[in-house]
Order: structure tokens, then sequence, then C-alpha cells
């Protein structure tokens, strides 16, 4: 499976920040990142016609290589929601889509958040439930419009106010560049237990009920997927964070992880992570969330302290 291999960093000195891993999460990691989800949600908004499924199987990948950023622009105005409405308990994901089916007047932001986003798109595109329904083509064009304009605004937010907030801190938001840094870790320690926890914890169940449809975007295939993509830019974020002397054991920790999905790669049941219905082959996809949270304790008892930053609460976390 391709994966992200972890870039070369080069700094370059700036005025605005004492710590120039600051700048380099941003111009290397985080507007690079908004910026492709930007142009791929434009290219699914401007196809030509219903049959989106490429346009939006990149745009996908684009929003999960960013999904670990919950903070600032994208937790603004719920637009992360708004993006992305995964998971979701109560399946309410079907019923919000057939009250907005002939409803061509109606503003698609003041549709339920389940109504919305790219999971919502996947069910028109991949289920066959909505496949022949009237008013589908019309359905996902306004989606589209919908994720593009969205993600636009967050961009458009981490260029012109986010980004100075984070590289010259003492401000209201970042009182000093430890602060940001904690963002930062943050949003990589969320992203790995988002992946632990949802991405492979609800498909697997238990050994008696295992749960294959609630992997994310199943429907699509796109499961086992989300979660190289998910790691592969999260290994670029870590590599920007971590010091010369961590790089070496992050790699063999981050390598440790997609060589097991290599292993998940290509089998039957693969792709969608309903291969967990199988004892013998669900014992792979363990051994993946066993993977993933041996870097992630890795990573909080070596990175977390090397950037002078504490464990606090992610932005899954409740009350």
């Amino acid at each position: 499976m391709r994966r992200l291999v972890p870039l070369i960093l080069s700094f370059s000195p700036t005025l605005a920040s004492a710590d120039l891993r600051i700048d380099a999460a941003l111009d290397q990691h985080i507007l690079p990142r908004f910026a492709a989800l930007t142009e791929a949600t434009q290219a699914l908004a401007n196809a030509e016609t219903c049959d989106v499924s490429k346009e939006w199987n990149t745009a996908a990948a684009a929003w999960i290589a960013v999904s670990h950023l919950r903070f600032g622009p994208t937790e603004a105005d719920n637009r992360a929601f708004a993006l992305a409405f995964w998971p979701d308990p109560r399946g309410s994901t079907p019923s919000a889509l057939s009250l907005l089916f002939g409803q061509d007047s109606f503003d698609i932001t003041d549709a339920s958040i389940a109504g919305r986003g790219f999971y919502a798109m996947e069910f028109l595109l991949f289920d066959p439930a909505f496949i022949d329904a009237e008013g589908r083509c019309a359905l996902v064009e306004r989606l589209a419009d919908d994720v593009h304009i969205t993600s636009q605004h967050i961009e458009e937010d981490w260029q012109n106010h986010y980004a100075d907030l984070m590289r010259n801190t003492g401000n209201d938001t970042f009182r000093d560049d430890t602060e940001a840094l904690q963002e930062l870790y943050k949003s990589v320690t969320t992203g790995l237990d988002f992946t632990t926890s949802m991405r492979l914890g609800r498909p697997l169940g238990t050994f008696d009920r295992p749960r294959p449809t609630r992997a994310e975007m199943w429907r699509s295939g796109r499961s086992l997927d989300n979660v190289a993509v998910s790691l592969g830019s999260l290994e670029q974020l870590v590599f920007i964070l971590g010091d010369d002397t961590l790089r070496q054991d992050i790699q063999t920790h981050f390598q440790t992880a997609h060589d097991q999905i290599c292993v998940i790669t290509g089998r039957e049941g693969g792709a969608d992570l309903s291969l967990v219905e199988n004892p013998t082959e669900r014992i792979k996809v363990e051994a993946l969330q066993q993977r993933i949270g041996d870097l992630r304790v890795f990573l909080g008892e070596y990175l977390g302290p090397d950037l002078g930053v504490i464990e606090g609460f992610n932005s899954l976390d409740g009350d």
C-alpha cells in the first residue's frame, strides 16, 4: 500500500515564532493539507455529472488527512461535523437525507448535520437504497457544493487569521509557544486515539459479536484506506515535531503499523474491514490496533516530554 514517506525537514528562519516546529507544522503540514482539501472539494463541486465517485474518494481522503486537526477553524460553526458526521450512533443519516429530497429551495446549511458532508454523500453514491432515488443527482450536487464551501471557509480562516495566532503566540488563543505545541501534540494523540477506538474498534466489536457495518465508510470500501491515510498524515506531523534523537524510533513504530496495514490489504474483506467476522482474520485487525496503540504509548512517553507538554483532554473527550 502506498504510504507517505517522512519528509526531510528544512527550516527557514522567521522572525515571527521562537519555535521553528510551529512554522514547519503550519507551512509543511496544516496549510498545504487544507489547501488540498479545498482543491479536492472544488473538483467534486465542479463535476458535470452526479457520478462523482472518483472525485468523492479524492476529497474524502483529503478530509481524512486533516481530520486530526480538530481545533480552530475546523471546529468553528460545527464545520468538522458539517463535513464528517461520524460515527452516527443513532443511524440518523438516511432519514436526514430523505427529508432533503425534493426540497430544491431549502438551504442545506439549515439541514440536520447528519444529512451533510462526506458520509451523507457516501450513502447517495454507494448505498443501493439511494441509487435510484428521485432527486438524487440534485442532492449530490448540493452536498458537493456544501462541502466545498465549508472546506474553503476553513482554509481561509487558517490563511487569514489562525495561522498567525500560532506563529505569533502571546495572544488570547495561545499564550506562548508551548501552548501551540500542546495543541499540535493533542492533534496527534486525538488522531491515533480515534483510529484505534473508532476506525478499528467499532468494526471489531467483540469476538462474539463483530460489527463490520460500523466501520468508517464501509459502503465505499474506504475503511482500511482511511486508517492508512490518517496514519501517513500523522506520521508527517510527528516527524515535524520530533527531534533528531527520536526520529529513528518514530519511523520504526510507524513502519510497524504500516506493515500491518499491508498484511490486511488485498485480503478478502480487507478494504471494508468485514474480515473481522472471520475469527482467524480479525486477529490481523486486532494486531493493527495494537501496533497503533503501542505507537501512541511511545509518543506519550517520549514526544510529549520532549515538547514540554502534558497529556490533556482531546476534542473527542466528553465532559
